[in-house]
């Protein structure tokens, strides 16, 4: 994966050449050794639906050595189906309480959920085993503050529509590459499902932190409103200076 601007300032420190992260999930999930892991999961849980081979790898052998700066904390993603519907298992080495876990959750949950909407499933179990699951000692004050807002289990993101998800998230993708390059979006990209015309503007409120009036139209437009406290936060972040980069390409746009 290429450190690109709008990914986490960490990713500088954990790169081998200031360019690429070598232990980045995209490449080992969508171009691992020329495999596409989650298209070949998909493909054998249509042909097999009683598999339980449908495992997709992130730490590989090459990590034990120590060449890499970034490990993956992810090992596998397993998905299993059972009475019609797709749970999904993840393993991690090491998991932050505080900064990582729910980050992951929502990641795996909502690849979970594309592959169940791929394969015309309901959504099952999603369990999350973790190695090492640790708080760290900076991290304290913040865990407890956000713990005592008691708001976090009371609204639900929005169902993904029934159906292929693929033509749009390759929309959303394309959407992501234009809003990272500080280009604007014309009316054809929110020709689409409210759920996914939502997280193009969530990812236009990123791009806009700092501009009242941009940040004002976006919020206005979302059609889950719940989302306003993010975009609203992003009111008062400091403008982002855009720096065109080239990034690794993931092949999702023909599924």
């Amino acid at each position: 994966m290429r450190v690109h601007e709008t990914g986490s300032s960490s990713y500088v420190k954990e790169s081998e050449d200031g360019e690429r992260v070598l232990g980045g999930y995209g490449p080992r999930l969508f171009n691992q050794r020329a495999v596409d892991q989650l298209r070949t999961i998909i493909d054998l849980l249509k042909s097999r639906p009683d598999t339980r081979q449908a495992v997709i790898q992130l730490f590989n052998a090459e990590d034990l050595s120590g060449a890499c700066k970034a490990v993956p904390c992810t090992t596998t993603m397993q998905f299993m189906i059972r009475r019609g519907r797709l749970h999904m298992l993840v393993t991690m080495r090491s998991n932050d309480a505080f900064k990582g876990l729910p980050h992951d959750v929502f990641c795996f949950t909502m690849i979970q959920e594309l592959v169940a909407r791929t394969l015309g499933l309901a959504i099952g179990i999603y369990k999350h085993f973790a190695g090492s699951m640790h708080l760290y000692d900076n991290n304290r004050e913040a865990a407890q503050q956000y713990l005592n807002e008691a708001v976090q289990a009371s609204i639900e993101m929005p169902p993904m529509p029934a159906g292929d998800p693929w033509p749009a998230v390759a929309k959303l993708l394309q959407a992501e590459e234009l809003v990272r390059n500080g280009l604007d979006l014309d009316a054809r990209f929110f020709d689409i499902h409210p759920y996914w015309g939502d997280l193009i503007r969530l990812l236009q409120a990123f791009a806009a932190s700092g501009d009242a009036a941009k940040i004002q139209s976006i919020k206005s437009a979302m059609s889950f409103k719940p989302y306003g406290p993010y975009i609203e936060s992003r009111r008062g972040k400091k403008p982002r200076v855009v720096k065109p980069p080239v990034q690794f390409i993931l092949p999702l746009g023909s599924r």
